[in-house]
């Protein structure tokens, strides 16, 4: 039964993978988005799906320089790009005939940040239990160069070709929800090196550290 259950769901994602790639709409992963963050000064890949055999083209504001990449027969495409020193906002536009736009991208540090409880706890705390000082630094958190990022749970038999997630905006109402630690992290990183930050929160109360079983798409991580 157990074996049959696992060949149930391959074929279920494969025909969901197939459905997506022949309607000749590009996409991306949810790790890519508006406000999202690149690392600096290095070789960025960029992936995602399209029509089966189609050419893919990546263009980003900051050199005006296009990449491109050709889809397999599964639809799958990957690329890298160029990033420069520290700055932003840019745009990234990615097009396989019909154009998707990646609004107000910035360039800096990004960070995994993963764990348990003490990641996962947020900035508004619980029930009794708060964060020393949180209210103030919450109400006073606005920063255009730092955004954040929150990896939804989910469980699977199976791997996971994407995860469910949005890029924010350093705001009041973002931050309240955001992993405290993480947050602290960050805003010290953004205070002395003057760049923007980019945090991703994969974090789970309970099971082991999440970075471990993860795949790391960025080169910094806290744990």
């Amino acid at each position: 039964m157990k074996r049959f259950f696992s060949f149930l769901m391959t074929l279920l994602t494969v025909f969901v993978i197939s459905s997506e790639t022949l309607n000749g709409e590009v996409k991306l992963p949810a790790i890519f988005g508006d406000n999202m963050v690149l690392q600096q000064k290095t070789e960025a890949a960029i992936w995602g799906t399209a029509s089966i055999n189609s050419t893919v083209k990546v263009t980003t504001s900051w050199n005006h320089k296009s990449y491109s990449a050709r889809c397999g027969s599964d639809g799958k495409w990957k690329l890298k790009v160029a990033t420069p020193s520290a700055g932003g906002p840019y745009e990234v536009s990615v097009s396989d005939g019909t154009k998707l736009k990646l609004k107000n991208v910035m360039i800096g540090e990004v960070w995994v940040c993963s764990g348990q409880s003490n990641m996962e706890m947020p900035m508004k705390g619980y029930t009794n239990q708060p964060i020393a000082g949180s209210n103030e630094t919450i109400a006073t958190s606005s920063n255009p160069a730092i955004r954040l990022f929150t990896v939804e749970k989910a469980t699977s038999l199976l791997p996971l070709n994407d995860f469910t997630g949005t890029w924010e905006n350093c705001e009041p109402e973002n931050v309240s929800e955001f992993s405290a630690k993480a947050y602290f992290f960050g805003l010290m990183l953004n205070r002395v090196l003057k760049v923007p930050i980019g945090l991703i929160n994969s974090s789970w109360f309970g099971p082991s550290c999440i970075s471990c079983t993860h795949k790391h798409i960025w080169e910094n991580r806290i744990c």
